[in-house]
């Protein structure tokens, strides 16, 4: 059986170049919104022509809810998660060793990319992640993680500068996906989305046709967060190192993304 694991992001979907099309509640959002499910029902079908068995889809942007159920392709094997499941060590986010492949749909650059449309790393507190020394972004995060369960990294849709920084980190055939070329932090030359729509269709089908090595990087791991001056850092670094270690990098994520809720309930009931 070949299965797909599909992590979402939004700010590196087709046409969107502000955070106003990017976050709930924005004045833009819906815009974003549906630029965004262009490409995610242009990816699904893509996979299934190619022969996909099953795609879980990942909803990673904001709260996790922006995935329109009702516009997706009805197709057999196709499962969405959605809200903010546990991150589990075993399985962060639903991804475990039973998957063919890693696809990234709208990612973007890490945070401090110069110049680079929409660049951040996951939310405003974090400044920066190294990992083993080496700093990453979400691509290099997701990637790595996946790497932990010999799950390689197939396919990514992004701006130019997110497709630069994840050409570090797929695999031999990766497919590479631009869906927009970043001219600034709040401007790119976009496409319009049927035409982005069939080149990642077109894409998403070679991927799934395809077989690939599956090799594990589980070992010694060190993740180092830096953090912005912020409320959550203050109480983070009072009652936590800034570097992690063990055996996984998963192991490792899965325990920061407790002492984040953990944190963010704290700060809340104040």
């Amino acid at each position: 059986m070949k299965k797909f694991m599909v992590r979402c992001d939004i700010e590196g979907a087709s046409g969107v170049v502000s955070y106003d099309q990017a976050e709930p509640g924005k004045s833009e959002y819906e815009i974003g919104r549906s630029y965004f499910m262009s490409d995610l029902i242009a990816l699904i079908e893509g996979l299934k022509e190619g022969g996909a068995d099953e795609v879980h889809i990942y909803d990673e942007h904001c709260a996790g809810r922006n995935i329109l159920l009702d516009r997706l392709p009805a197709k057999k094997g196709v499962f969405v998660y959605a809200g903010k499941p546990l991150y589990l060590a075993k399985c962060p986010g639903g991804l475990d060793d039973s998957f063919e492949g890693l696809i990234l749909l709208g990612f973007h650059s890490k945070r401090g990319s110069k110049g680079c449309l929409l660049n951040h790393t996951y939310e405003p507190d974090l400044a920066d992640i190294l990992v083993n020394g080496t700093s990453v972004g979400e691509i290099g995060m997701e990637a790595l993680l996946a790497a932990d369960f010999g799950v390689p990294l197939v396919m990514v849709t992004a701006d130019s500068a997110g497709i630069a920084e994840a050409r570090a980190f797929g695999t031999k055939n990766c497919e590479y996906v631009c869906v927009k070329e970043s001219l600034g932090e709040y401007g790119a030359r976009v496409y319009p989305l049927g035409v982005t729509a069939d080149m990642i269709r077109e894409a998403a089908k070679r991927a799934a046709i395809r077989s690939y090595i599956r090799t594990e990087l589980r070992g010694n791991a060190r993740i180092e967060l830096r953090f912005f001056d912020t409320p959550f850092a203050a109480r983070y670094r009072k009652k936590y190192e800034s570097e992690l270690l063990g055996d996984t990098i998963s192991a490792l994520w899965c325990e920061y993304q407790r002492r984040k809720t953990e944190i963010a309930a704290e700060l809340a009931g104040e």
